[in-house]
């Protein structure tokens, strides 16, 4: 499952330190199968040569005790260098704690602990009947952190010199409108507000028939649920950032790091007086 995006492989110094590995990756109970990129750090963090690693990879479930083995894939990228990923097949339990121990031949090593948060959804609460239009979703679970919170609109428009209509979807980032509440996290889906700023998008496009509308189809939330220490500067996982001392870097006696979380999806198509309230159109 694509949580975390790609690292960085570019030659990055690392003169100067007694650390052992660097860790990428992020442990989730959606996939039925864990993985981790591991670099060795050698005076230069490199891309991987076409050979195994020196490094016992293990985990241990930190509630059940549980302890697995991960193998090594050696992967050749487009660029023609290679990656080693250690996997191993199971599906991290919500609410549990990993902790993933690389162990080179001398007996030092790299560590890292990651947390699994709490299992959530995502349930629809009623639309107050004011205005502006707001349909708040609740994230209902002790959930630690949201990221990429983003509203996305599947409507209709009609181009004045368009003999049919398109369909068109816009995503809107929602990042900074979560709000605390007990036993969870409040998203209010402002209807009236996105509205306007999809409306104001059309028109400057110039591609906007007033007298067809915006006919609203679909509105879809998604969210990653993460850990606490999930929050890399600028919201971006790169190697040559997380490399530097002293920024976001979870792992022990190494550098990188490996989050925890899942995604959560709810879409909707909401009632046709919030939908006419909010200022789009019922489609169909």
């Amino acid at each position: 499952m694509g949580l975390l995006g790609g690292c960085d492989a570019d030659v990055t110094a690392v003169l100067g330190t007694d650390r052992v590995f660097t860790l990428y990756g992020v442990i989730t109970p959606q996939a039925d199968t864990q993985k981790v990129l591991v670099y060795p750090i050698e005076g230069l963090l490199r891309p991987a040569q076409a050979e195994s690693l020196d490094a016992h990879f293990t985990s241990t479930d930190m509630q059940s005790g549980e302890t697995r083995v991960w193998q090594e894939f050696l992967k050749r990228e487009d660029n023609g260098q290679y990656t080693h990923i250690f996997w191993s097949p199971f599906r991290a339990e919500y609410g549990h704690t990993y902790r993933l121990v690389v162990e080179r031949s001398d007996g030092a090593t790299t560590h890292v602990d990651a947390a699994v948060p709490p299992f959530s959804e995502l349930v629809e609460q009623e639309t107050p009947e004011s205005l502006p239009v707001i349909t708040p979703i609740l994230v209902d679970g002790e959930v630690p952190r949201l990221l990429k919170v983003e509203v996305t609109y599947v409507f209709r428009f009609k181009d004045p010199a368009a003999p049919v209509a398109q369909t068109r979807l816009v995503v809107l980032s929602y990042d900074d409108k979560v709000e605390r509440v007990a036993g969870g996290w409040l998203i209010p889906v402002n209807l009236s507000a996105d509205f306007l700023t999809i409306r104001s998008q059309l028109l400057l496009q110039g591609t906007f028939d007033r007298d067809f509308g915006i006919r609203l189809i679909q509105v879809i939330l998604r969210l990653i649920a993460a850990n606490e220490e999930w929050n890399p500067p600028n919201g971006v996982f790169e190697t040559e950032v997380l490399v530097q001392p002293g920024t976001l870097s979870n792992v022990e006696d190494g550098f990188g790091f490996v989050g925890a979380g899942y995604r959560l999806e709810r879409s909707w198509l909401p009632l046709p007086e919030v939908i006419e309230g909010a200022g789009f159109i019922t489609d169909g």
